[in-house]
């Protein structure tokens, strides 16, 4: 909650004239305020589709580890696992944004916009593990031992990642 205050407040000092007026409006502020959360969510959740991205470029690398040891038939669960990481990078890109728009019959409080970042901001810690596992597939496809129990341990992380991130559609519902 802190975590998403402070970076509230970071945007509205770089706020220009015309917008710090606007705040004297009634209603404005908080409406401003929700919709600077909105896109704080949005940026934290690119940041973690973007860590994911990073995973492509490792699977490219132990597809030609193995090819080039001629241990390609090694690689055929590895495109299981990169479809997985497809799936939660575009979970990730196309959640919902956590507000309501002015208009909109059912209002997302403060409150859930709190909960949601520090939800979303939880990901990261599971996101690391992730993307150290992927290195970590990289580096046995060079040695050559244990290539089927990471990809099944890495299969297994993500699903669990993806149902943890759709248990986040969970706190949007619960108004």
């Amino acid at each position: 909650m802190a975590d998403l205050k402070s970076k509230l407040d970071i945007i509205k000092s770089k706020e220009n004239f015309f917008e710090k007026v606007k705040r004297f409006i009634p209603g404005y502020d908080g409406y401003l305020n929700r919709d600077n959360a909105r896109e704080l969510d949005t940026i934290l959740r690119n940041q973690l589709a973007k860590k994911l991205e990073q995973n492509k470029t490792r699977i490219k690398n132990a597809v030609n580890n193995l090819s080039s040891n001629n241990r390609l038939f090694e690689a055929r669960d590895i495109d299981k696992i990169d479809k997985k990481n497809e799936n939660a990078i575009a979970k990730l890109r196309s959640a919902a944004r956590g507000y309501s728009g002015a208009f909109d019959i059912v209002k997302i409080k403060d409150e859930k916009l709190e909960l949601l970042y520090e939800y979303d901001s939880l990901l990261f810690t599971d996101i690391e593990k992730i993307v150290n596992e992927f290195a970590q597939l990289e580096d046995l496809t060079i040695k050559d031992s244990g290539i089927k129990e990471q990809v099944a341990k890495i299969s297994d992380i993500l699903d669990r990642f993806i149902l943890k991130f759709d248990d986040r559609e969970n706190i949007l519902r619960t108004l």
